[in-house]
């Protein structure tokens, strides 16, 4: 999986491992580093994550069913292979 990939991935599941790990979206937008805004347009799909903030959810959210299963295995592994790719 490439940086592209991963980021259009992430930005897909966002939502549900917001929701799966019981923020609101001011509070995950804070986390991540990006703006409400920003975060409301990339769970309603028009936007696609930017590769800070992917690491970020990777990081922060590493034990997360949601992109455990949605990456087949540990999110910070796949990061860190598309950070190479």
């Amino acid at each position: 999986m490439n940086r592209y990939e991963l980021k259009k991935l992430v930005s897909q599941k966002l939502k549900l491992v917001r929701v799966e790990a019981g923020f609101t979206q001011e509070q995950m937008s804070h986390m991540i580093g990006i703006s409400k805004k920003t975060l409301v347009q990339i769970e309603k799909g028009r936007l696609v994550t930017g590769w800070t903030a992917v690491v970020a959810v990777c990081a922060l959210f590493s034990e997360s069913q949601v992109l455990n299963s949605a990456l087949d295995g540990n999110p910070l592994e796949v990061v860190n292979r598309a950070a190479v790719d």
